[in-house]
């Protein structure tokens, strides 16, 4: 019996110390990093950013991205502060939570703008954040509004998967203008009018709404125009898809902007994101088969951000709606009808530029000198011939290469390709999207619909 006793204490022990281990690990992973409740203090802090995966645009940034590195160090005379040290800091989020809006100061040497978005650069790239309540923005933009009210800002909205991170890297390449591609801020307070209910009762009026978009891209401008080497100007934001729903908004904050509509034929853009969801056809196909089955619990879940798009009761009679293919398709007609609707209703601003997918693949910089001119952006002589010799590397490369939603390689500055293989939709998907653009009212007839003065 006494044989027994060493092990049984042993065993207790270990028992004891796995309890306390997991104990105290499951009260150390759930504590926050960061603080949880409104802020009245400015304050900076270096951080490392925490090893996260690529995020497609459905999943926001926030102040978790990084892990706070030694103490706070409160900001207690914002306008001096911005005066001295704002140029550091780019605007990379809003965080709901403590009521602030969250600036990162890079690495020492860093450009943001060579990654193919400017989000991502700013998580890889962070030594210090800035976290600014939102009751001191206004005090911060005026101590440096002054330097930045000669810029002008192209926003450019699209369908998605239409080559918008290939015109953001054509533009930036220039000498006349910079790109930035899905600056996430702007996807942080989109979502907020899009979805009302999660509004954190921050954003009570459309005035609030306005004085923050002005007051987060006066600062965004700022960063990028003294940061920038040539300090040029003019700035071309380029938007996630959904951002285009928050259009009457954006006009009623920057009404001197610039606008463009960037998209593609209904089906390629489907396929496109398809491709980068699912990876295989064959994957793809099991999709289909269970959907025209009507066997949905088979299929993974899509978060219901994604699913927002295709939930108005309008669509309600669409065959097999609400299912995953369904959701996919849905997306483009609803970004083409609500772009539709800011044509129909404020010509004069929506949009100075439209330009189809086709149209920038096949003309490339030409493209560019075309937008620059329809957009009254002066660009010429020996300046736009040596920027246009820049361009042809930039249309020669894949320009998502080094990301999770390159279609061909995830090795960056690879040449760009077309896909392979056969296309993976065809009359079925093409006759589904028909059927959702009838049940919409049919103002978009098809996936190869085209809206007026389309560059095409």
């Amino acid at each position: 019996m006494e044989s027994l006793t060493v092990p049984v204490t042993t065993a207790v022990i270990i028992a004891i110390a796995a309890a306390v281990y997991y104990i105290l690990s499951w009260t150390t992973a759930r504590k926050p990093l960061w603080p949880k409740t409104k802020q009245h203090t400015a304050y900076t802090r270096k951080v490392t950013p925490v090893k996260t995966e690529f995020r497609i645009g459905i999943k926001f940034h926030h102040l978790n991205d990084f892990a706070p590195m030694g103490e706070r160090q409160p900001v207690h005379d914002v306008s001096t502060f911005f005066a001295s040290r704002g140029n550091e800091f780019s605007v990379y989020t809003i965080d709901w939570e403590q009521e602030a809006v969250v600036l990162i100061r890079p690495l020492d040497g860093i450009d943001l703008k060579k990654h193919p978005f400017f989000r991502e650069a700013q998580r890889l790239n962070a030594a210090e954040v800035l976290v600014l309540p939102l009751e001191q923005l206004q005090t911060a933009v005026d101590a440096i509004s002054d330097k930045v009210a000669h810029v002008q800002q192209v926003f450019v909205n699209i369908t998605g998967r239409c080559g918008s991170t290939l015109l953001t890297r054509a533009v930036e390449a220039s000498s006349v203008a910079q790109g930035v591609n899905e600056a996430q801020v702007a996807a942080a307070i989109a979502i907020q009018l899009i979805r009302p209910h999660a509004r954190h009762g921050i954003l009570p009026t459309d005035e609030t709404t306005v004085a923050l978009l002005r007051n987060v891209f006066t600062l965004l401008n700022y960063h990028l125009v003294t940061s920038d080497p040539q300090h040029r100007s003019v700035i071309f934001y380029t938007n996630s898809s959904f951002e285009i729903f928050g259009g009457d908004t954006m006009r009623r904050a920057f009404p001197t902007a610039k606008t463009v509509f960037l998209y593609r034929n209904g089906v390629e853009v489907s396929e496109s994101w398809a491709r980068v969801w699912f990876k295989y056809k064959i994957i793809y196909k099991a999709v289909r088969l269970a959907v025209r089955l009507e066997q949905w619990w088979l299929l993974p879940e899509l978060p219901d951000f994604a699913k927002s798009y295709g939930d108005d009761t309008k669509f309600s009679s669409v065959r097999l709606h609400r299912s995953l293919i369904y959701y996919f398709l849905s997306v483009w007609v609803c970004v083409m009808l609500y772009a539709a609707e800011l044509q129909n209703n404020h010509p004069g601003y929506y949009f100075h530029a439209l330009i189809y997918y086709t149209a920038l693949v096949r003309e490339k910089e030409e493209m560019i000198r075309l937008l620059m001119e329809k957009l009254g952006i002066e660009w010429k002589g020996e300046k736009q011939e040596e920027d246009m010799k820049r361009m042809k590397t930039v249309f020669a490369e894949d320009s998502q290469a080094g990301t999770i939603l390159s279609l061909r390689t995830s090795s960056p500055g690879e040449k760009w390709t077309p896909p392979r293989s056969s296309p993976w939709m065809g009359d079925w998907e093409r006759e589904f999207m028909s059927d959702i653009c009838r049940q919409a009212g049919n103002e978009i007839t098809g996936s190869d619909f085209l809206l007026p003065n389309t560059i095409s």
